[in-house]
């Protein structure tokens, strides 16, 4: 299985030629970074307390880190060594699933805690330690094979056979991700139980992929089409290698334009438009695009390697994928100038800026209430854009009851109007809005009144209009209402901005709305990536125009011109 990752001279390769020097830079980095603390399982105060998930992530990143390090210098002691350490250390973990995916988005509490739930992490510990195994097959003693065998039976494969979980049938990435890892690993582990099981993953993998319309657009944005999709695709790619060519998703129309998602959203050479619960200094992972090149070669375009990652997600199936499958002659310096309509999303690159709009529905699987808002980049940085994901991770009721009350998902962090102080409502009981693009007059047309009957029903129509130039981007919006409301538009950034008369200037942008003053609300929010300080804190700045008493009508200039 994955021969191309047993092949010695693409590792000899990989430690010597200049080709690779940044993939050992990186791994290097990240193996020195985490080592400075010696792989162990987590403790029960920290399972106790719910504050395992930094230890996992640390240790599940080792196991990532050593491995490759061990593939790359086969020679070294050191690597070997760590990579010895830390699978014992998951051998002995009770279970491999963090006590924060314990909770009422996920249907589960602390007292379900047992070492045969598969959750995304147990489910991709296993792959990996199959992976590992197999990689290593010839290295370990018997005694470490053994006990890895022993483990990844019992966290992983008796309870997948004598259970039914709920990822088997859910829309979202941890159907990809929990039912790509437990396939991946059953063909290395017990191959005949994968044939007797396969019924159970191509059920999942349909579930999968009808969360997807046909145009091949992630509703749960641009990271977690990386992890579900990349899960999918790794799984993918070892059942056609494991059927000889038999089953193949690759040949779907479907899985084809899903593949083409990413090169949609990458609006700058270093930004990407990260919607719903990503992170805006994500990056994707290196190997996934290099891969799906090497199946449609014609329709995967080059990308630039300054927003890859050979380390993303933490998961030994990304970062081994990354090696095995980069090619440099898939790497591009310039980005084309292109634009992308699809139905419910719409992004744009000029070599003034990078634009991306949203439509879609507010029951989205990690839905921000975020229908008709935008993300705009430009000097390869985000001017207006999406907060993403609050961290830390184990937020109390951020995957369940109270996911509104906190700012990054409301629709008062995302450039969207709101009135009488009312903002979004998240529901899914709604069409979807569409984002109809006109070529021929260069503009965008979105109706999102809907999305806001609940808190606001007076309002009957709501109409947005971005029209394109290339260095001048105009928005109009025009509202309907049965009754005295107060309109505010409101633009979100993390960069200060300047006030000048009737205009703001955010970077170098310029945003002026007809005379209309502006104003400035500063507002704290927490980031999902720990800050310098050791905070999760952050602030955003709300650039605010309030339309005059009775007018339901405004014109927003974004201006990057150089006058």
């Amino acid at each position: 299985m994955f021969s191309e990752s047993k092949d010695k001279a693409l590792w000899e390769r990989v430690r010597t030629s200049d080709v690779y020097a940044r993939h050992r830079k990186e791994i290097k980095e990240k193996y020195d970074a985490l080592f400075k603390v010696a792989p162990r399982p987590r403790s029960a105060q920290e399972i106790i307390e719910n504050k395992d998930h930094q230890t996992d992530y640390r240790t599940i990143g080792q196991l990532q880190a050593s491995a490759l390090m061990a593939l790359i210098y086969p020679d070294n002691e050191e690597y070997y060594n760590s990579l010895v350490d830390t699978v014992w250390a998951y051998c002995n973990e009770y279970s491999w699933a963090p006590l924060g995916h314990y909770n009422e988005y996920y249907d589960r509490t602390p007292a379900d805690y047992d070492p045969g739930l598969i959750d995304i992490f147990a489910a991709s510990i296993a792959f990996s330690m199959a992976e590992i195994k197999s990689l290593f097959a010839d290295r370990f003693p018997k005694l470490l094979i053994d006990r890895m065998t022993a483990e990844i039976r019992r966290h992983a494969i008796e309870p997948f056979l004598e259970r039914r979980f709920f990822w088997e049938h859910h829309n979202n990435n941890w159907t990809a991700v929990c039912a790509g890892a437990i396939g991946g690993m059953l063909m290395y582990e017990a191959p005949e139980i994968f044939m007797q099981e396969k019924h159970r993953f191509d059920s999942a993998m349909e579930c999968y992929l009808a969360s997807y319309k046909e145009d091949g657009m992630c509703v749960e944005g641009t990271a977690y089409w990386g992890f579900g999709f990349g899960f999918f695709a790794a799984y993918a790619m070892l059942l056609r290698e494991f059927t000889n060519g038999e089953c193949d998703y690759f040949k779907r129309p479907l899985v084809k334009a899903i593949s083409m998602y990413l090169q949609k959203m990458i609006l700058q050479k270093n930004v990407m438009a990260m919607f719903s619960d990503c992170n805006i200094k994500e990056g994707y992972w290196t190997g996934l695009p290099h891969m799906l090149k090497t199946i449609y070669p014609d329709d995967i375009e080059k990308l630039p390697a300054d927003r890859g990652t050979i380390m993303a997600y933490v998961h030994l199936c990304f970062s081994l994928r990354s090696v095995v499958y980069y090619n440099p002659d898939f790497v591009t310096d310039k980005l084309e100038n292109k634009v992308y309509p699809t139905l419910c999303y719409f992004t744009k690159r000029t070599d003034y800026y990078g634009f991306a709009a949203k439509g879609g529905n507010n029951g989205e699987s990690h839905n921000h209430n975020d229908v008709a808002s935008f993300i705009l980049t430009r000097n390869n940085k985000e001017i207006f854009c999406d907060l993403g994901y609050i961290g830390p991770c184990n937020t109390p009721g951020y995957h369940g009851s109270r996911r509104y009350e906190y700012f990054n998902p409301s629709s008062f962090s995302h450039s969207v109007p709101y009135f009488n102080g009312k903002g979004q409502d998240g529901t899914d009981m709604r069409d979807d809005v569409f984002t109809v693009y006109d070529e021929k007059s260069e503009t965008l047309t979105m109706d999102f009144a809907q999305v806001y009957e609940v808190d606001v029903p007076q309002l009957k129509k709501a109409t947005r209009v971005f029209t394109f130039s290339d260095d001048v981007i105009t928005l109009k919006d025009k509202f309907e209402v049965t009754e005295k409301t107060e309109i505010v538009e409101r633009f979100v950034t993390t960069i200060q901005p300047v006030i000048t008369g009737d205009t703001v200037t955010v970077d170098d942008v310029r945003v002026s709305a007809c005379g209309i003053k502006p104003r400035i609300i500063e507002v704290p929010f927490v980031n999902q990536l720990m800050q310098e300080n050791g905070t999760y804190d952050d602030i955003a700045y709300c650039v605010e125009f309030v339309l005059p008493e009775n007018e339901t009508e405004i014109t927003v200039t974004f201006d990057m011109s150089n006058q």
